[in-house]
């Protein structure tokens, strides 16, 4: 699910993407860059052990994918995030952690994030979450799905004003919207549809702008307390 997921990666029509990793435990870091340097289409532009080290080095600027781990030394990876968003052309940032905590999450997203990723020592799990982040912009852990949808079962019923928005919804909009909650791809979700993959991007901008919305967490959040209403 994908709260304010905020705005989806700058460049992902080119190729290779341009991706680094801020990542202060050395054999992690190490692991990271190998398994990325395996995915097709990446140049992996450098590792840095923290923030500090990055913002001093120029070649973040050319950066448009970032791997952060959320507990860094000196500046977090909040603070990192939070700042990278103001600039006028940011990366974007996925975080890459061990917290389960619904708290973070939502801090990681209110900052910037367009990804929350536990880590794995699993290199197919990792490699498949990348293929995600490249292809529709934003990815999270199901672990991180599981919590979200576990919080938002607590919530009260969504104001009216949600249930209007609902409500603009088309029925095939309704359909792409809820094939989001099974499916984590825009290609999964079209084969389920009978779709391509670029008509359901072009519904799900649409849900997207009716709901007011700028992620696909924030659209099944929505979806998820209407549900529930």
């Amino acid at each position: 699910m994908n709260l304010p997921l905020n705005s989806a990666p700058k460049s992902f029509h080119k190729s290779p993407l341009r991706i680094a990793l801020i990542e202060d435990d050395l054999v992690y870091r190490a692991y990271m860059v190998g398994l990325l340097k395996r995915s097709p289409d990446v140049e992996v532009v450098h590792a840095w052990d923290s923030a500090e080290a990055m913002l001093a080095d120029t070649r973040f600027l050319l950066v448009e994918l970032l791997f952060v781990d959320l507990e860094l030394p000196s500046m977090s990876g909040l603070e990192l995030i939070s700042r990278l968003s103001k600039l006028p052309d940011p990366p974007s940032c996925v975080v890459l952690t061990n917290s389960l905590k619904f708290e973070d999450l939502m801090a990681a997203i209110r900052c910037g994030a367009s990804g929350y990723l536990v880590k794995t020592s699993d290199a197919q799990t990792f490699l498949e979450n990348l293929r995600q982040v490249i292809m529709d912009g934003v990815s999270l852990s199901p672990l991180i799905t599981r919590v979200l949808i576990d919080e938002f079962r607590c919530l009260p019923a969504p104001s009216a004003v949600r249930h209007l928005q609902m409500e603009t919804l088309t029925i095939r909009e309704r359909q792409v919207l809820e094939s989001m909650a099974r499916n984590t791809s825009a290609k999964d979700m079209g084969e389920a549809l009978g779709l391509s993959h670029e008509t359901v991007r072009v519904h799900m901008k649409k849900i997207y702008q009716k709901l007011r919305v700028k992620s696909k967490s924030e659209a099944l959040a929505i979806l998820a307390q209407q549900i529930l209403r």
